[in-house]
């Protein structure tokens, strides 16, 4: 994203919110992977997602071919690319890349199925409940969790006293740790730049903590969002057009 971001002649500002911590233990994941002869569905929601369940599957002295016979399911095609890696491809990827998604996809034929979803530690419960609800026995243990990285709070009161012209979250969480980074002070300043968001999740938690959203692409994609900043951008410049000299 900053690659591409710095092609179209932004300045990027990288400033990492989170670092991918593990679990307190990995035992229900482990334990999961030892049952995947009995698993019909594995739902894979993000990329850190892949990876801790390839790591401990590889732990476990499997690889690939223990997935023999379970159907593999991406939430999108960034999620299914890093699939890939491990040599298996995603066999279903929903419409919308969100977990309402992957819940609509699956909803319907789910029910008397056991699916692993592995997942963070702070994930919404939306895809265990509804698939559940639709008859599922639904395994969802905590394969990796989050947490601000140590030098995060000096790094972002750097990037804020240089001047923001846009802010851009790609998950819940990311606006989350921003905003406890922090202060009162420097709150109300970075309430006060336009952010670009993801998709709608990350959109609701930016706006409940009091950001204002002013990109939000159709399609919950990097490209997408890189998209509609551009189309933001020629917006503001079709309104307010630089004088003439």
């Amino acid at each position: 994203m900053v690659e591409q971001l710095a092609v179209l002649g932004a300045e990027p500002v990288l400033f990492p919110t989170i670092a991918i911590v593990p679990p307190p233990s990995y035992a229900e994941l482990d334990a999961e992977i030892a049952r995947l002869r009995e698993t019909n569905y594995l739902v894979l929601t993000s990329v850190n997602a892949v990876a801790a369940f390839f790591t401990r599957l590889a732990a476990a002295g499997l690889d690939a071919r223990a997935l023999t016979g379970v159907t593999l399911v991406t939430v999108g095609p960034k999620t299914a690319e890093a699939l890939a890696v491990y040599g298996v491809r995603a066999d279903r990827v929903p419409a919308t890349f969100d977990a309402e998604g992957v819940v609509a996809l699956l909803r319907d034929e789910v029910a008397g199925r056991r699916v692993l979803y592995p997942r963070a530690a702070l994930a919404r419960d939306l895809i265990v409940r509804e698939l559940s609800a639709a008859g599922a026995t639904v395994a969802a243990p905590v394969a990796y969790a989050s947490a601000p990285p140590a030098d995060a709070a000096a790094r972002l009161d750097a990037a804020l006293g240089d001047g923001l012209d846009l802010l851009t979250f790609t998950a819940s969480s990311t606006v989350r740790n921003f905003a406890a980074l922090l202060g009162p002070d420097q709150l109300a300043a970075a309430r006060a730049v336009p952010a670009a968001v993801i998709g709608p999740q990350t959109a609701a938690t930016a706006r409940a903590l009091g950001f204002t959203v002013a990109v939000e692409p159709t399609e919950a994609t990097l490209e997408a969002m890189i998209a509609a900043m551009v189309d933001y951008y020629h917006r503001l410049d079709t309104q307010h057009p630089a004088p003439s000299t």
